[in-house]
């Protein structure tokens, strides 16, 4: 027989993610409108991935009991992680 296994996470992840695929969907749209060769979507596809391993990681470290500071850095901190990016980015362009 084999067992069904659920992992175990808070259903408290779920409003924070919710806004952040959101937020990080409206922006890669963006990203793709604009024509400079793809090099701001491949930025926004960077951000993405250190986004997401970022949360990985905070759920890894409290699956069951968010902090308050965990859920906010989830729900508003791609939108500055991906001007971050671009700002380091931009000096290894010249």
């Amino acid at each position: 027989m084999s067992e069904h296994r659920v992992l175990p996470i808070s259903d408290d992840y779920r409003e924070p993610i919710l806004v952040a695929f959101f937020q990080q969907v409206v922006v890669a749209v963006l990203c793709m409108l604009v024509l400079d060769a793809g090099r701001l979507a491949k930025l926004c596809g960077i951000t993405l991935l250190g986004f997401w391993a970022g949360v990985a990681l905070m759920m890894i470290r409290r699956p069951l009991s968010p902090t308050h500071a965990d859920k906010q850095l989830i729900k508003f901190s791609f939108v500055p992680l991906f001007v971050a990016v671009g700002v380091i980015a931009s000096f290894f362009q010249r």
